[in-house]
């Protein structure tokens, strides 16, 4: 079970064949958040994400330079007894989750209503933004910034300053956009599918039940 999981988190979150480490980490913490929505605990210990993805090196600079080793530390140790999380392989350690997640929600007994709706177009906004965020990272670079000051004939350092400020904190806000955009729909295509499996799950016990 736990294969296919990860197989649809590929093709129906992803849209391809495998995820990278921002993408693993968010699924991983998505599955997190549904464990402890299933047991009624309180995540207000639980170290926010949204730290270990902004000091992933595309990123950090953005904030403050964090550094990824430390976060991911801090995250590790301020997850709830019974979740194992391995740094190193991560989709092993959502695979393991999942199964862990599904078969506890499918233990409720009760059949989900959850429709996954809007979740594509959940996915259009976040991959926009990153999209942007991509685009202003790669063309609004402070080398460009120098350039296009030459050529207007302003070369006053206080203007170049200024303008490198701008730039950075345009990509700020839009890393920023596309972190939330991204968690938001992450966190409504796991519940999906966990919901998904768990209803399967629970009509397979029925049907070995009442035949």
């Amino acid at each position: 079970m736990q294969e296919k999981f990860l197989e649809d988190i590929n093709k129906r979150l992803l849209v391809k064949q495998k995820m990278e480490t921002e993408e693993a980490l968010i699924i991983f913490d998505s599955l997190v958040n549904k464990y402890m929505k299933i047991l009624i605990l309180d995540g207000g210990d639980k170290c926010d994400i949204k730290k270990v993805i902004k000091s992933l090196p595309k990123y950090s600079k953005y904030f403050d330079n964090s550094d990824y080793n430390k976060e991911i530390k801090e995250y590790k140790k301020s997850l709830a007894e019974g979740i194992d999380f391995n740094e190193s392989n991560i989709e092993k350690s959502i695979s393991a989750l999942a199964k862990k997640v599904v078969l506890m929600q499918a233990e409720l007994g009760k059949f989900s209503k959850n429709s996954g709706i809007n979740i594509i177009n959940d996915r259009t906004n976040y991959t926009n933004n990153i999209a942007d965020f991509e685009f202003a990272t790669q063309k609004f670079t402070p080398e460009f910034i120098k350039q296009s000051l030459a050529k207007i004939g302003d070369d006053s350092k206080e203007s170049e300053e200024a303008c490198i400020k701008k730039y950075e904190y345009l990509c700020k806000n839009l890393a920023e956009s596309a972190i939330n955009d991204e968690l938001s729909y992450y966190q409504r295509m796991t519940d999906y599918l966990v919901d998904f499996y768990a209803d399967n799950e629970i009509a397979s016990r029925e049907e070995k039940v009442y035949g």
